[in-house]
This record gives structure tokens, sequence and C-alpha cells, in this order.
């Protein structure tokens, strides 16, 4: 498994990342969210929430987690109501949550984190002399180094990384991969837009290729709208290497 001192670092760049991410958006509320009718605002406060969520999760913050899943269904609330009744955003309290991020996040950027150090004690879902490749997909940067490390400890010799279906797709057009681990929720072009296309053939890996879904728990209809296209698991956020191990073997053994 990857050290302690390898996913500690990690940590540090994600929690100075995620404190900087929060601290430009804590600024645009100050400056554009007296009105509280801007959708481009809600919908930048949501998308963040979704991928700091996961991220936090994943390196060992549940707390925060759940404060961001809050302000994430609170933003995607606001943007789904009538725009002429929508409130200023200073009444939903969307700017006093970000405040609170913002002075959590600083906390833990500056105090640091020493993870526990974990031990699958399990051997690798694959081979590593068979140069297996597997393609990740997440528009969320902070978790490609952790995902790496772990997908490695599963054997796999070579990871690589795209942050949207579009990209995926021009990759896989002239590349083989042997799995795909896929985030739902993407720029543009969703992940059950890439799983059809891998479905529907013309691309470089088999049909059949293990295709994995990253979600929250919250992504029911997700789940259900997938299932017509045969993904071999879903991997919901936050993950760790436990979970991940689980649903990769899962979807092989398949």
């Amino acid at each position: 498994m990857p050290t302690s001192t390898d996913l500690s670092d990690l940590r540090r760049t994600f929690l100075s990342r995620a404190h900087d991410d929060i601290q430009a958006l804590h600024a645009r509320l100050q400056t554009d969210g007296g009105s509280g009718v801007d959708p481009e605002l809600l919908d930048d406060i949501a998308r963040l929430s979704h991928r700091l969520l996961g991220s936090y999760g994943s390196f060992g913050f549940p707390a925060m987690a759940r404060n961001f899943e809050l302000i994430e269904e609170v933003a995607l609330t606001q943007l789904s109501s009538d725009l002429d009744a929508r409130p200023a955003l200073e009444q939903t309290r969307l700017p006093d949550m970000i405040a609170d991020m913002l002075d959590q996040a600083g906390v833990l950027r500056d105090l640091g984190y020493e993870p526990r150090t974990e031990d699958l004690s399990v051997s690798p879902l694959v081979d590593p002399r068979d140069n297996k490749r597997i393609l990740f997909v997440d528009d969320d940067t902070n978790l490609h180094g952790l995902a790496e490390m772990y997908l490695k400890e599963e054997g796999y010799s070579s990871v690589v990384y795209e942050t949207c279906a579009k990209n995926a797709v021009e990759y896989l057009s002239a590349h083989s991969v042997d799995a795909i681990i896929c985030d739902w929720q993407l720029e543009g072009d969703n992940g059950l837009d890439l799983l059809r296309k891998v479905r529907s053939g013309g691309l470089q890996p088999s049909r059949e290729t293990p295709f994995i879904f990253m979600t929250v728990p919250s992504s029911k209809q997700a789940i259900e709208r997938a299932g017509l296209y045969r993904p071999d698991g879903y991997l919901l956020k936050p993950f760790d290497a436990h979970r991940l191990h689980g649903v990769l073997g899962r979807a092989l053994a398949n």
C-alpha cells in the first residue's frame, strides 16, 4: 500500500488547493452575490461543492465532505427554483456556509494532517507483469494522484488521466485500455455519454471493457439510467483503497 508519507504529501497539497478554491469562491460571493439571481454563480457553488465533497471525503475528512454535500444541495435547490421567486443569496445562508468552510479549510491547511498507516493486506487484482492500463476520468484533479497510488497497488502499471468525456473519447480512439473508471458528473458530456460510446463500439477498447462509475450516494437516478448500458460497478465518493479494491475486484470478476 502507499506509505503514510506519500499520502500525507498528497493530502497537504490537496488541503492547500482546496483552501485556495474556497477562498476564490468566497471572494466572488463578497462582490457578486448580492442579488442572488446569478445562475452561473449558483452553478459554480454547486460544482465546486460536488468536487470537494468527494475529495475531502476521500482524503479522510468526512465532516467537511458532509458540509459540502449540504452546500451543494442548497445551491441546486436555488437553481431549480423560479427565477423571480429566488431569494438573495444571503437569505439562503450560502455566503455564511462558504465563509465557515473557508475558516475550517484554513485550519486544516495550517495544521496539516498525518493519516493513519493503512494496510490492505491483499494481493493485487492484476499481475504487474501484464502491463495493464487503466483510464481514470474525473475533473477533480485533486484525486488523480491518490487514485494512481491505489491503482498501481492493484497491479496497473499505467494510469491515464482525463478530465472530461470528450478528451477520454479522443484518447480511446487511438489507445486501448484494460479498464475505465469514470466520474458521472463531468463538464460537457457526462460519464453516461462516455459509457454509451464504449458500449457502442468504434473505439480501441472492447465493448466489454470493464467500466466503473464514480458517483455520490444521492445520485440514485444516475445509477438507474446507467443500468441499460451495463456498467460493471459503482464506486461511491468518497472512496478509499479498500472500497476501490472491492469494486474493481468485482468488476474484473464479471
